[in-house]
């Protein structure tokens, strides 16, 4: 989509720029507890199956993290709204609740025998389950919750409800199929300035006087070029049981608890990155994480540390 140019009057500008604040930090940068990603090791999955699924996640303060989970089968929109929706249209919305507790990042859930069979011939390509997760610092117990969940969370300590806005809330798609299937995208490697990095090897880098996000303005001497390399695999293509033909398009996101990306996204078949610690992170080790996605519900990572000299 083109952004559209917005003209100021001359006289209006410097006003408006005296008001400006500082940009944000980007999307990449991991200094607040993030979910950064969910995985299904079935994103297309059989009816009656069970899917394992996990997430990755972070939490700076290294507190307890409570987790629920709740499914929706065949919502009428594939987002938050749509599931949540679903869920509030049965009696008992806490029955859709499969897994719930501290610790509890990785549960199975058992697709429904019916799931394409309940739904009218014409409809039956569209068949999923929704999987709605919440991630709180607190205890979560079932009953009608912020937002229209079907559970809620209260503070450890002060028994306080948390709010929506509070909690980390996301919704997981599995799309369900007769025969067909979706590898998760494989990541062969990751490579540290065209070098194999090891999962357990800890890089030692210097940093960029810098205390925005400014990559270009940091000096190459600084910089380091990683990498996610994926297997030749993870880029599927061919005709589904449907008899539609597709090419997945697959991407690497990159996100770090410090430091600047010159790109916080790379297509999969192109992932060399450029990335640079701040002098804000000397002598801190910091966390380096890897997403790969492809646009069918893939999704794998993998992570790396680094110290700050």
């Amino acid at each position: 989509m083109k952004t559209p140019q917005v003209v100021f009057a001359s006289s209006l500008l410097p006003l408006l720029l005296l008001g400006c604040d500082a940009a944000p930090p980007p999307g990449a940068h991991v200094d607040s507890f993030r979910v950064l990603a969910e995985q299904a090791d079935k994103p297309y999955a059989h009816p009656g199956e069970t899917v394992q699924l996990s997430s990755l996640s972070f939490d700076p303060l290294g507190r307890a993290v409570t987790w629920a989970w709740a499914s929706c089968v065949n919502p009428s929109q594939n987002d938050l709204e749509g599931c949540i929706n679903k869920l509030n249209e049965a009696a008992d919305p806490a029955g859709a609740v499969f897994a719930m507790g501290d610790g509890m990042n990785a549960p199975e859930l058992t697709i429904p025998a019916d799931a394409i069979s309940s739904l009218p011939v014409a409809a039956r390509g569209a068949a999923s389950v929704g999987v709605v997760s919440a991630a709180c610092p607190g205890d979560f117990s079932l009953g009608d919750g912020p937002g229209g969940l079907p559970f809620r969370c209260q503070e450890t300590g002060t028994g306080r409800e948390l709010g929506l806005h509070e909690l980390i809330v996301g919704i997981k798609r599995i799309t369900v199929r007769e025969n067909d299937r979706n590898q998760n995208p494989e990541i062969a490697s990751v490579t540290f300035d065209g070098a194999d990095w090891p999962a357990a090897e800890v890089k030692q880098v210097g940093a960029c006087a810098r205390s925005d996000f400014d990559y270009a303005a940091c000096a190459a001497s600084d910089k380091h070029q990683l990498a996610a390399v994926l297997t030749p695999a993870s880029f599927e293509a061919g005709q589904d049981e449907l008899g539609r033909s597709f090419t997945e398009q697959v991407v690497i996101q990159y996100y770090a608890t410090d430091g600047i990306f010159e790109d916080e996204v790379r297509v999969g078949r192109e992932p060399q990155n450029g990335w640079v610690a701040r002098t804000s992170a000397s002598g801190q080790t910091l966390n380096l994480w890897f997403v790969a996605r492809d646009d069918r519900g893939g999704v794998s990572w993998a992570t790396r540390q680094v110290k700050v000299q």
